[in-house]
């Protein structure tokens, strides 16, 4: 579908939180499959049971189904018309035995003010048939990774809802996608579905044109979000230590209380999640509110902390330079809920160790499923 034909339809348009964190499409024979993560994808690939091609196509159905449904269910903008081909020639690789990552034949889905030079356009600049001369950095390291740009997620110009950050929420819909933050929309949006999302240390400029931006990885897992950071970055993650089921022991997390009071059922949920903390090795600290300019940062130092925790809302250091980690922390209502981790800048190796280690003493994440009154939600 090209991006003229979602905006004249209203597919541009972003989704309230309910319809975001349970849509998915009606039930195929590879379902389970698309939900089930990187790596058992991987190893039916490795096992030649399934395909890149297959895989991409089955994604693809699953955003067409949504498209059918209702626009406001699809913030997406633009599918590639390049995916099925990038597919098959990551098929090809892999019967030469040419497997590049953990990423190789995966699809992707990427923010649309992160540059492609491809037939897909940038910045959502349908009106002006805008197209990128060459990849951006963030979309040249995905494909030297051998994943498959499958599609743009919207940005927030373009989406007609209350919420900004329902923009950025297209990757409920694949297993993977990369988003940029200028204003939280990494690790809000990945909440609000059910996600990990990991915003690094550091603004970098995405796409070309556009505001100032940090690329960030959203996925199932802490292990999968890793290893979309690692080809965002180039970094080569020694899994040992970024993925430690000890990663809290000893830690000094201090409980952002600012954060709390906005709901109940949010706040009983980080309560649960401050005993696993507990449990896993952490000691809590209950330090005052960060303030002002660099606030943070200030806090983190002053009392010697290893990272902050508190529940996942929008907004929060979206402006700094520290790396900032969702992880499914439980539900409220039949909806996500999200336990973040704030850690010192250039401190985001051991910032993963933490929210994996929560993870996986937790295992909250559920996959989506699609209620028979979304046609009423989306009224």
């Amino acid at each position: 579908m090209q991006r003229s034909q979602m905006l004249r339809s209203g597919a541009s348009r972003g989704v309230s939180r309910p319809v975001l964190a349970r849509a998915t499409a009606p039930a195929s024979p590879m379902a389970h499959l698309l939900d089930a993560g990187v790596l058992p994808q991987q190893q039916m690939m490795q096992a030649g049971k399934l395909s890149s091609h297959a895989l991409t196509s089955q994604y693809l159905a699953r955003i067409r189904s949504l498209c059918s449904i209702g626009a406001r269910a699809y913030p997406g903008i633009e599918i590639n018309p390049d995916a099925l081909k990038i597919a098959l020639e990551m098929d090809r690789e892999r019967q030469v035995h040419k497997v590049r990552g953990p990423l190789h034949g995966i699809p992707v889905v990427l923010r649309d003010n992160i540059a492609t030079g491809d037939r897909m356009k940038t910045r959502t600049q349908a009106p002006l048939a805008t197209h990128a001369s060459c990849d951006s950095f963030v979309a040249a390291r995905l494909r030297a990774a051998g994943a498959v740009i499958i599609g743009k997620s919207n940005l927030r110009q373009w989406a007609a809802v209350s919420v900004p950050h329902a923009s950025a929420s297209w990757a409920c819909l694949t297993i993977l996608a990369v988003d940029s933050a200028a204003d939280g929309s990494i690790v809000a949006p990945a909440s609000n579905c059910g996600l990990v999302a990991i915003k690094p240390t550091g603004r970098t400029a995405g796409g070309q044109g556009g505001e100032p931006a940090t690329a960030g990885p959203m996925a199932p897992s802490v292990r999968e979000a890793a290893w979309l950071l690692a080809a965002l970055t180039g970094e080569r993650l020694a899994d040992g230590l970024t993925l430690d089921l000890a990663g809290l022991q000893g830690r000094r997390i201090g409980v952002a209380r600012s954060l709390f009071g906005l709901c109940a059922g949010t706040d009983a949920v980080i309560e649960q999640a401050l005993l696993v903390l507990r449990e896993q090795g952490a000691e809590l600290i209950e330090p005052p509110p960060a303030s002002g300019s660099g606030g943070i940062e200030a806090l983190l130092r002053s009392h010697a902390l290893d990272a902050l925790v508190g529940p996942t809302c929008h907004g929060v250091s979206p402006q700094s330079d520290l790396p900032h980690i969702t992880v499914p922390a439980g539900m409220v209502g039949g909806l996500p809920v999200g336990l973040s981790f704030i850690g010192p800048a250039h401190g985001d190796m051991p910032l993963i160790a933490m929210a994996y280690a929560y993870e996986q003493a937790t295992l909250h994440r559920r996959t989506p499923a699609l209620p028979s009154s979304i046609t009423l939600a989306l009224r």
